[in-house]
């Protein structure tokens, strides 16, 4: 892979997820995958505010980097994602991936792309968020919400999941490694990082009955980043 690709996710209110969603297919991208979330936030706080709605919609696509301008070009353009309560975007880069993904993504990256200056999108080496994911123990959630909130996180998403830990797993962390799991992603700044984790770490860590775990990832592109916005986690909806 002679580039590193890109994670994008996008999270908007339900009622926008087909614009989201007819975007990405105009422009042809091959590899995207939606899903559904609740935000958790009181509905009447969310009308003062001008938030928007609880539900929203969640697209994750992975992405060359010069596609991925383009995209948060258009998400800015016509989604109005620069403005408070329209929704977020952000990128993550993607160290590694299968060779045969490889050659979609490569291959998508030559498609329809307009060269985008880096910095009318912040796209630099120099990253000035990061996003924290944590494993917990289903049903600890509302510990690292409020441990979150109270460190300076702005917002995050909670996504239902199942451990698949094995044997060796099980035995380095000295727990057992249950089925259900529940996985939040929070976007925060840099230098906010250290001091939501630990936080977390506190709240519904490995020594707590939350026996959570928590690691984070650079963010090289954002949209809709509010320094000012009120905290505000999404809860994902189970789909039958």
């Amino acid at each position: 892979m002679n580039k590193q690709m890109r994670a994008v996710f996008t999270i908007v209110d339900y009622s926008r997820g087909k614009q989201i969603a007819d975007i990405y297919i105009n422009e042809q991208i091959p590899i995207r995958i939606v899903t559904h979330g609740h935000g958790m936030a009181d509905s009447v706080i969310l009308d003062y505010l001008g938030l928007g709605e609880n539900k929203k919609s969640i697209m994750i696509s992975l992405l060359s980097p010069e596609r991925t301008k383009r995209i948060f070009s258009i998400l800015e353009e016509k989604m109005y994602l620069k403005k408070p309560g329209k929704g977020i975007a952000f990128s993550v880069p993607v160290s590694s991936m299968t060779s045969f993904l490889s050659s979609i993504v490569e291959a998508d990256s030559t498609k329809n792309t307009e060269l985008i200056k880096e910095d009318e999108l912040n796209m630099a080496d120099g990253y000035q968020h990061e996003l924290i994911i944590s494993i917990i123990t289903k049903g600890h959630f509302p510990e690292v919400k409020a441990a979150a909130s109270a460190a300076g996180a702005k917002g995050g998403t909670l996504i239902h999941a199942l451990g698949l830990g094995g044997e060796e797993a099980q035995k380095f962390l000295g727990i057992s490694i249950q089925p259900e799991k529940d996985v939040i992603l929070i976007v925060v700044r840099k230098d906010e990082k250290n001091k939501v984790m630990k936080a977390i770490a506190e709240a519904a860590g490995i020594n707590t009955e939350g026996r959570g775990i928590s690691f984070s990832l650079p963010v090289d592109c954002a949209l809709g980043l509010s320094e000012t916005a009120i905290p505000q986690f999404n809860t994902e909806e189970t789909i039958e």
